[in-house]
């Protein structure tokens, strides 16, 4: 069997985006923020009114745009940053027991595997130079001669 390492880092792209996206979507609609804020103040996270909406935002947008491919490395490390930061303090002030993170640290993981590695392939950042046309310039335009 032939090594696919594009197709295995487009898989796990996809499967951490799709994960982050129904964790946004979860926080803002079906928790609400200000029920993810207290629980984030409880847990020990540090200033629980900026990072509540802020993780569940770039989860929400962020998810999706991974999904896709766009901007997945730049995004990728933004989630792994928040991720680790969110589940890690609580971890540190001994509010967590290891059993509640395994979800962080698969995504953590996930989120580092493609910032290092990259989105894979197919992504939509692929089909962007088929689907766009090539900008002619000067040397690379027909030369039209006149004798």
């Amino acid at each position: 069997m032939r090594r696919q390492p594009e197709l295995a880092l487009a898989l796990i792209r996809v499967v951490v985006g799709l994960v982050f996206a129904w964790h946004g979507f979860h926080k803002i609609f079906d928790l609400g923020l200000g029920n993810v804020t207290a629980s984030y103040g409880a847990a020990g996270v540090p200033l629980p009114l900026l990072f509540a909406p802020l993780v569940a935002v770039l989860e929400l947008v962020g998810g999706p745009l991974l999904v896709l491919g766009l901007g997945a490395r730049g995004l990728a490390g933004a989630l792994a940053l928040l991720t680790a930061g969110v589940a890690l303090a609580p971890l540190l002030a001994g509010r967590l027991g290891f059993a509640e993170l395994e979800v962080p640290l698969l995504l953590l993981a996930g989120s580092l595997a493609v910032t290092l590695g990259g989105p894979g392939s197919p992504a939509l950042r692929d089909r962007s130079a088929a689907v766009l046309p090539q900008a002619r310039t000067a040397s690379n335009a027909p030369s039209k001669r006149r004798d």
